[in-house]
């Protein structure tokens, strides 16, 4: 027989967003989709019989209906074009492009309304699945779902590790919100939730963070992220926030509010607030008292925004307020760990093709941080370009500004025979640096290439030490030899040797009669712009001449598309001192260095480099890493980072010219995914300087269908701050941390997410 051409509304809406396979068999309620009344439905089946008096059309054996984003298979359908029901039993199968499937024995459903109830017993669409026993569709295409039941196990019903029940309302690939919600584990419920939301496509939800540190006691750090307003245009604005309620047994009870924005062209930043009644602020101090500035009551405030205001404009605003030195320390160890001295600064930079300048205001905003303020400070930096078409490059930097050198407030409280002559504490200025260099690139036949060089800098202080005014200057000139030789082999490897000579001539002059510069940054502290020969970062007001000899190897393979791939490269250099003034008057070798990067293949990756300084017979510093994959799932690397160098620098140490900082440290790690269920990772930190293990921890995770536990644990050594002062006790941490295991990512540090 002919098929049947009909009309019907089969609309495309997901519960949920749902991913993984249904409930199995639990007569839950759910929508069906819906699509415009003139789309067309093609009926195919084994028997028709059409009831002209009643208008019902029924299809029966192996039933099939099609239409453009949907596909229904079923042992028997009623259909009445006139009023649109539409009725399925036995085997339903319903699958919508892109969102999964729906599967059961029963749907009841008027594809001219919208309106329906199903009885089926699947349901997957997204991550989660949904299962009701009443649904009802909603005029604005949301649906209520009562005695609804949410998870994202997949395993048959009845054995789910965990699962939401209450009564739910779902909007098809956006969310799912569950009140008088009940969550369970392991079929005990454990609490009760007025509200609970989840968005399918971002963090939003209810987050908590078990644990143990010997510094908190016992802890539960508690949040809720939430969207606060979303336009409903794609460019449009969003606002999201989070609250945090955390518990701490040994130090109390702490609040905070984070607020995050995106407004598209306009920028994105966040607000972030935390208050802590702190029941036992540490005393890290030795018994200085006069240096102690912990209350009990403790805060930060953290603010961030950046927008392209063009193109070619950013505006970058950035500033955190604590209320003590050892806040961020004591409640936000991660981020005080790659920022000791939190950064305040609003900028603004306008970017062109062959220039870029800027302005910048900046500063402590707390007393206790010593920092230099930039009252403001402008630059303007031209990009390596063709100079009026005469074969020479020309670049510069170029900035300006009135500075402040603020000292922390325990460097105020010093007493005067701690300082040298003239106080290094506060100071203010307005300073001048302009650098400039011309380049003249050549080739000399085929092989070899010759850059000669010629730069000038020049700074210039409003004030000094026992004088004012005062300036200093320095001349670059130099040129650099450079060749390159090609080797190929039968195998598919290519060798490329690269020799390299650069000579420099630095002379100096400052024009100090009498005491020192001031010094604020990078800038004050060397002479080195260029970064010629990796002094970088000391400031040597004296001469320099001398040489950089050194060879290049590459070590490339063709891969399985014929494209060239570098497994070796290795850098080996010196620099040859001709004569000198001050310290470094002693002509001859000064350092020996080498780079090694060896990548044969995308589970190895090693690192060696390190340089030797020939002048105090030891390593200026010493970088070594190796990293396999040993298949998908063993994981391990480890290696030894040593440095050895002198600081010029007023803001390390106020009672030492010369402030040595030596760094010994070993460290390794191992991650092994012993099976789908279980893994586990170890880690570990020696410091080789006082023969004593810095830092141990690791993980061992449990995995099921659909949660992911994991109990991190960690021991920190007790150590002292670089500034002499504060040290800490050891630290023992435990965490309990749980996810969803269909969000296929991995938590957050500082939150469990369920």
């Amino acid at each position: 027989m002919k098929p049947f051409i009909l009309v019907a509304c089969l609309a495309g809406v997901s519960a949920c967003g749902l991913t993984e396979r249904a409930f199995a068999q639990s007569g839950g309620m759910v929508p069906l989709p819906r699509q415009p009344a003139d789309a067309g439905l093609e009926i195919t089946a084994d028997k028709f019989e059409v009831d002209q008096k009643s208008g019902w059309t029924t299809a029966t054996g192996n039933v099939r209906i099609k239409t453009g984003e949907h596909e229904m298979s079923a042992d028997r359908v009623r259909l009445h074009q006139g009023q649109g029901d539409v009725q399925a039993r036995g085997n339903v199968v319903l699958r919508q492009r892109g969102f999964g499937a729906w599967t059961g024995d029963y749907i009841e459903y008027n594809y001219k309304t919208g309106k329906g109830l199903t009885g089926l017993g699947e349901l997957q669409a997204g991550v989660f699945h949904i299962g009701a026993k009443e649904v009802t569709r909603r005029e604005d295409g949301r649906f209520d779902a009562r005695y609804a039941e949410i998870t994202t196990c997949t395993n048959s019903p009845g054995h789910r590790h965990w699962r939401m029940t209450g009564h739910a309302r779902y909007k098809d690939n956006d969310y799912v919100e569950v009140f008088d919600a009940v969550p369970w584990l392991f079929g005990v419920p454990f609490a009760y939730l007025p509200y609970w939301f989840r968005d399918l496509d971002t963090h939003y939800g209810f987050r908590l963070v078990p644990g143990y540190t010997s510094r908190w006691g016992a802890y539960l750090l508690g949040g809720y992220v939430y969207n606060i307003y979303e336009s409903p245009h794609e460019a449009g604005p969003k606002l999201d926030g989070t609250t945090h309620l955390d518990y701490r047994t040994l130090r109390g009870v702490a609040v905070g509010q984070n607020l995050r924005w995106d407004l598209k062209e306009r920028g994105r930043g966040k607000l972030e607030t935390y208050y802590a009644w702190d029941q036992d602020p540490p005393d890290d101090r030795r018994d200085m008292n006069w240096m102690s500035d912990m209350e009990d009551e403790r805060y930060r405030f953290r603010l961030f925004h950046e927008a392209d205001l063009t193109p070619r404009d950013q505006f970058i605003l950035r500033g955190t307020i604590n209320s003590d030195s050892e806040m961020r320390h004591d409640f936000f160890e991660n981020e005080n760990r790659g920022e000791s001295t939190p950064m305040n600064f609003v900028s603004l930079a306008h970017r062109e093709h062959t220039w870029a300048a800027g302005a910048m205001v900046s500063g402590p905003l707390n007393d206790f941080y010593a920092g230099v303020a930039r009252l403001p400070e402008g630059w303007l930096n031209v990009m390596p370009q063709p100079l009026f078409g005469s074969g020479l490059n020309y670049e510069s930097q170029t900035r300006a500004g009135i500075l402040n050198r603020d000292a922390a407030r325990y460097e105020r409280a010093l007493p005067d025979f701690m300082y040298y002559p003239g106080s290094w504490a506060d100071y203010n200025l307005t300073r001048a640096d302009t650098a400039h260099r011309v380049t003249a690139p050549m080739k000399i036949g085929d092989a070899l290439s010759i850059v000669p060089r010629a730069g000038y800098r020049a700074t210039w202080y409003s004030d000094a030490e026992f004088d004012s005014n005062v300036s200093r200057h320095s001349a670059d000139l130099g040129i650099e030899a450079s060749t390159r030789a090609t080797a190929d082999f039968a195998n598919g490897y290519r060798h490329v040797v690269e020799p390299y000579l650069d000579y420099s001539y630095q002379p100096t002059h400052f024009d100090l009669d009498n005491g020192r510069a001031y010094s604020f940054d990078r800038f004050d502290r060397s002479i080195e712009w260029f970064d010629q020969f990796g002094m970088d970062g000391t400031w040597l007001p004296y001469d320099w001449h001398g040489v950089r000899p050194g060879i290049r190897n590459l070590l490339q393979a063709r891969d399985a598309k014929g494209r060239m791939r570098t497994v070796l490269d290795w850098d080996v250099y010196t620099a040859f001192q001709f004569e000198g003034d001050g310290p470094l008057d002693e002509e001859g070798l000064r350092m020996a260095g080498s780079r090694l990067l060896v990548t044969p293949s995308d589970a190895l990756d090693i690192k060696a480099q390190g340089e030797w300084d020939l002048e105090e017979k030891t390593f200026a510093y010493v970088d070594l890493s190796a990293f396999y994959k040993l298949n998908e799932n063993l994981r391990f690397g480890g290696g030894y980072l040593a440095r050895d160098h002198q600081l010029y620098d007023y803001d390390v140490s106020p009672v030492m010219q010369w402030n040595r900082i030596k760094e010994n440290l070993l460290y390794g790690g191992l991650t092994h995914d012993v099976n789908d269920t279980w893994s586990w990772s170890v880690y570990t930190r020696y410091d080789l300087r006082y023969n004593e293990l810095d830092e141990v921890g690791g993980y061992i995770q449990y995995s099921l269908d659909c949660l992911v536990f994991q109990v991190r644990a960690a021991y920190v050594n007790d150590f002292e701050r670089i500034d002499r002062v504060s040290e800490r006790e050891d630290d023992f941490r435990i965490a309990i941390m749980m996810w969803l295991r269909a969000q296929n990512r991995t938590p957050d540090d500082e939150w469990l997410t369920w």
